[in-house]
């Protein structure tokens, strides 16, 4: 299970890095609106799905937190991409970053 969790924050991790945020977190930023409706409605299922782990105690609030913040930062990415028009690469990326953020989503519920 932690390899999975590693390899898929490794997929992740360039990425991540890219995304410039000049505070340091998304604290207080509101969450940018996907352009797309299937990033859209995915995020808003993967964000219910962290709510509803940590209202059940299978995630604690940092690790709620943490994911919440992945979520506003694949949201970002993608209006981003959104300025000048996706490309499919963009949109596999996309949803490769959603899928990913899913998988260490349920890795870390405790069970």
């Amino acid at each position: 299970m932690r390899p999975l969790m590693i390899a898929a924050l490794l997929v992740t991790a360039p990425a991540v890095a890219q995304i410039r945020d000049p505070a340091g977190s998304n604290a207080g930023w509101p969450a940018p609106r996907p352009a797309l409706p299937g990033v859209a409605r995915d995020l808003r299922q993967v964000d219910r799905s962290i709510r509803d782990a940590r209202d059940a105690g299978q995630l604690s609030r940092r690790e709620a937190r943490e994911l919440r913040r992945e979520s506003r930062r694949i949201a970002a990415l993608e209006a981003r991409y959104a300025r000048d028009g996706l490309s499919q690469s963009e949109r596999d990326g996309l949803a490769a970053r959603i899928a990913a953020l899913r998988s260490v989503a349920a890795a870390r519920r405790k069970p």
